[in-house]
């Protein structure tokens, strides 16, 4: 499988927003600066099968709008599927009428499907390939969702040290996990739940939703199998 880290810095950062394409098909999260750096590897939108959001913070959708207007232009494109939380389809209209008045309400009926995922959602089987599981995490009192893509890659989102992260790590080869923190706090993983992590699971980690601070901290820990990449790499995993 192919991982494009499009953004791997939070909101306090000079790095894009957290989010990952998964093999050109799956999009994880559009925060700020996703949809530029698409547009930097002149990625191919037709290429796009869905679009996976983590949890309703504008740094993880706020590019949405903008990549919606960017595929109305693109000819011979096939229905994308838009999977998020439960609010998620009247947020992205609302703001889509406050960008763009009622431009792409057409578009967006014809080629949206949306996928509502709940507490209770454990799987997203609808591409080929792919098998998609659900996980719950903890992160500000908010709806938000870590996922395993085929028992091989982990995404964490935004979460503290939970339960429900440790069973992502359980459950994945490699995970791309927050660590937005030097010390993690009730909302978001930090280098020191990392190291606790990594006492009991061996899987290689992808650092993502860094801030400036944490990101240079990391890199002097020098973390076995704790991985810092620039935004815009590219992994095969």
């Amino acid at each position: 499988m192919k991982v494009r880290l499009l953004g791997t810095g939070a909101i306090y950062s000079k790095y894009n927003c957290s989010s990952e394409l998964i093999d050109d098909k799956i999009l994880v999260d559009v925060g700020n600066g996703v949809l530029k750096e698409l547009r930097k590897i002149n990625y191919d939108f037709t290429k796009l099968e869905m679009i996976i959001i983590t949890h309703l913070h504008a740094d993880h959708y706020a590019d949405l709008p903008a990549l919606i207007l960017n595929l109305e232009v693109e000819e011979n494109l096939k229905p994308i599927y838009i999977a998020g939380p439960k609010e998620l389809k009247q947020n992205l209209i609302k703001l889509c009428h406050i960008y763009y008045q009622v431009f792409l309400d057409k578009f967006i009926e014809e080629k949206i499907k949306f996928i509502e995922i709940l507490s209770e959602t454990k799987s997203i089987d609808l591409l080929n390939d792919y098998e998609i599981m659900v996980q719950k995490v903890n992160h500000c009192n908010i709806e938000s969702y870590g996922y395993i893509i085929n028992n091989k890659i982990g995404i964490t989102g935004d979460s503290c040290l939970c339960d429900q992260v440790l069973d992502i790590f359980e459950n994945s080869k490699i995970v791309i996990a927050d660590i937005s923190m030097i010390k993690g706090t009730k909302y978001h993983m930090g280098i020191d739940d990392i190291e606790t992590i990594r006492k009991t699971y061996k899987n290689k980690i992808i650092a993502t939703h860094l801030r400036d601070d944490t990101r240079e901290e990391l890199k002097k820990k020098c973390l076995k199998d704790v991985i810092i990449k620039e935004d815009g790499a590219e992994m095969i995993i």
